[in-house]
């Protein structure tokens, strides 16, 4: 069974014999605890996967052609120490193969023939123990910093007004006094978020990938301050730009972001990549926007359904509808009933509303509080801050948290694309 409140374990497997993968695949499958994020042939591929992937588990048969397992368990111990261990399985007489491969970084082993008992047991037992030995290896946040809020903003259909509301989550949270916000564009290559700021940013997340190493001296260098009193890291000025920052900066940006300000709001791109994983993965609180129209409805499921596999609690996302007029659009009843959960905030149209704010670079909920659209984002507020009391934010609901440990992979790539072609 698996363990309540603990996220799947996600393993790769790499066998040249299908068989013996699919053998693999069902005794992990009888355990609830376990996620196959992908199959591998032979060394070389399974490093590659590895590497895209990111599993939290490779389990490595020694013999394979192309790439042997031994030297692929080398290559993944030294670049991807701090992400994903290698459990070795050999049979009887590889003896010396084995001292060989955990030699080479190897963290646990396999002999043949196992039951589903000792292949469950031994995958859990290696990864607890990497667990521990990374978390003595990384410094730890000290009990009394602050840590703030990272609400993730996500949607599975352009369109739908995505940074829109995230623009405008972030001004309504920064009316509140003493709160400091921070808007992040994670939208890489054509992120809106300055221009719907009315703002020529200078510096952006690349010039901070440029950096030898991130510290908040140059996040803070590259923070845009607004005139609503948010804080603006925008994304590249150029798409291909894009390609130099990394899921490794992205948590790092945010977790900086995270000890100096209360909220950090983060507008993702739509695509399911390293890059929004790890922003996902990162926050308290995601929120999935859609509209009413089916193909809206449609991929907001599917991606509930990989939120799942992923393992991100229910209570963890919150689902934003907008309904674009009276004529098109499905039933919120029938919407409900699809999604299987409540849509916790109803966004109207008001397109006189919204245009304008869009067109003049001004939020608004700052240009028309009174809106109705701007009592949603209101309402949208309380549902993503569930330590507010009403419209005042409490610091002190901030202080002594521990970070929650996102050990997800970044990837699960196979069941994802899965998920999307049979869904």
């Amino acid at each position: 069974m698996k363990q309540v409140g603990k996220s799947p374990i996600k393993v790769l497997i790499a066998d040249d014999m299908a068989a013996t993968r699919e053998n693999l695949k069902k005794l992990l499958s009888f355990d609830g605890g376990f996620v196959v994020a992908g199959e591998a042939e032979n060394g070389k591929e399974a490093v590659a996967l590895a590497k895209r992937l990111k599993p939290d588990i490779v389990l490595m048969d020694i013999n394979m052609p192309v790439m042997g397992g031994i030297e692929a368990t080398r290559v993944i111990s030294v670049e991807m120490a701090m992400t994903t261990a290698v459990v070795i399985v050999s049979v009887q007489g590889e003896q010396e193969y084995l001292k060989e491969a955990m030699a080479a970084g190897a963290r646990g082993y396999l002999v043949k023939p196992f039951s589903a008992d000792e292949l469950v047991s031994t995958i859990r037992r290696t990864h607890d123990m990497e667990i521990q030995r990374r978390a003595q290896l990384m410094p730890s946040i000290p009990l009394g910093k602050k840590l703030g809020r990272i609400i993730s903003v996500f949607s599975a259909k352009g369109g739908v007004g995505k940074t829109v509301i995230a623009v405008n989550l972030a001004a309504e949270l920064g009316k509140k006094k003493d709160c400091k916000v921070a808007l992040v564009d994670l939208d890489l290559q054509f992120g809106d978020v300055a221009i719907m700021l009315d703002t020529s940013p200078v510096r952006t997340i690349a010039d901070i990938a440029r950096e030898e190493e991130v510290d908040s001296e140059i996040v803070e260098a590259c923070l845009l301050a607004h005139s609503t009193g948010i804080r603006v890291l925008a994304s590249p000025l150029r798409p291909e730009q894009a390609e130099s920052v990394t899921d490794r900066h992205v948590a790092a940006v945010l977790g900086l972001l995270a000890e100096s300000y209360d909220f950090v709001i983060v507008d993702l791109s739509q695509r399911l990549d390293d890059i929004s994983l790890t922003g996902l993965d990162m926050a308290d609180t995601i929120l999935l926007v859609a509209t009413t129209e089916l193909p809206a409805i449609k991929n907001a499921k599917v991606c509930l359904e990989i939120m799942e596999s992923l393992g991100y609690e229910s209570s963890k996302i919150k689902l934003a509808l907008s309904k674009p007029s009276r004529e098109h659009g499905l039933d919120i009843n029938e919407i409900e009933k699809t999604l299987k959960r409540k849509v916790d905030v109803h966004i109207p149209n008001e397109e006189r509303v919204v245009s304008p704010s869009v067109s003049k670079g001004t939020p608004f909920v700052i240009s028309n509080p009174g809106a109705k659209v701007s009592l949603a984002i209101r309402d949208l507020v309380k549902a993503v801050n569930p330590q507010s009391e009403g419209n005042t934010v409490s610091k002190k609901a901030f202080k002594g948290q521990k970070p929650t440990s996102h050990k997800k992979s970044a990837g699960i790539f196979a069941s994802i694309f899965s998920m999307f072609v049979n869904g």
